[in-house]
């Protein structure tokens, strides 16, 4: 494991043939039904490296640390992350430091964190470049951030992390729409909610079949300063692939997303009224939010974005 940048296992990509599973996997399998049964030793694997002859890695200036496990704040990171750890631990005989008194907001987060940036949750400034990165190894790293990836490669090429490759599983995501709502705008309009088309503010009012955003407590929600909404970058390529320029705001050639109230981004439709807008609720620091403002402007879908102030929110 190298002491000057890290490495991402990514949960993204092709699912290895039959035959082709490597070690670690049936290490994985081998933990997993461990955990299902009493253990006395104290450690997940029969035959694990004992404690006392774990190392510790050893850079080039002399100095030494465990190998860093970077969780980011959703269930299956943790899963994967404390896994791994183990691994590393019983298996190839290295201590090792997982951060749980300051968890990841999510794979962006993750991607920073073993480029060695000390505050990788600051969209504004992810303290990057101060020596070496604490935190080596990411694991169940969605891939679906190519741009935050080539950025990081681009701009910190001697610390940028190496991608590892599939965990063996694919991922997928989508929003949630309760069920009751679904069926009660069908019902009364034959309006198919699940459906992107039926969101377009030209034939259809969808915003009336959820609650106002000005009902949602603002203090449980991020405020736009903290959140993706205040990265440059992203708010730079909402404007490159939407034209939407007045849904930004640039001030000192940085670009942030226009907030008017400090917490919710209003796609153009609904922008001049707030109540004829949908919410779109996110954690982490925005996790898909870009993703939603794009559609929103492309397909004229009267929706506001926001974020919740925790995972708990």
């Amino acid at each position: 494991l190298p002491s000057s940048r890290g490495v991402i296992q990514r949960n993204a990509g092709r699912r290895e043939p039959k035959g082709t599973r490597t070690p670690m996997i049936f290490a994985v399998r081998n933990i997993v039904i461990s955990l299902l049964v009493p253990v006395v030793s104290g450690s997940c694997l029969s035959d694990a490296i004992p404690p006392a002859n774990r190392q510790n890695l050893v850079n080039p200036n002399g100095e030494t640390y465990p190998v860093g496990v970077y969780i980011s704040n959703y269930a299956a990171s943790f899963a994967a992350q404390y896994l791994g750890a183990a691994i590393i631990e019983e298996v190839l005989g290295y201590n090792t430091v997982l951060n749980t008194d300051a968890l990841g907001s999510g794979s962006v987060a993750g991607y920073y964190s073993v480029t060695g940036c000390r505050d990788p949750n600051n969209v504004a400034d992810r303290g990057c470049m101060q020596g070496v990165t604490y935190y080596h190894v990411h694991f169940e790293s969605w891939a679906g951030y190519p741009a935050d990836w080539a950025s990081i490669r681009k701009a910190y090429p001697s610390m940028a992390p190496k991608n590892l490759g599939s965990m063996g599983y694919d991922g997928f995501s989508s929003a949630y729409i309760p069920k009751p709502i679904q069926e009660q705008a069908y019902a009364t309009e034959g309006l198919a909610l699940q459906y992107y088309r039926s969101y377009n503010s030209s034939w259809h009012d969808p915003a009336k079949y959820f609650g106002l955003i000005s009902s949602v407590d603002t203090s449980k929600l991020m405020p736009c300063t903290a959140s993706v909404m205040s990265d440059d970058a992203s708010m730079r390529r909402h404007v490159q692939f939407t034209n939407d320029q007045d849904g930004v705001v640039i001030s000192n050639e940085l670009y942030s997303g226009r907030c008017d109230d400090g917490f919710w981004w209003l796609a153009p439709s609904c922008r001049a009224n707030s109540s004829r807008c949908f919410g779109f609720l996110t954690g982490g620091t925005g996790w898909a939010a870009e993703e939603q403002m794009q559609k929103y402007v492309v397909w004229n879908m009267p929706g506001a974005v926001g974020v919740a102030a925790s995972w708990g929110d």
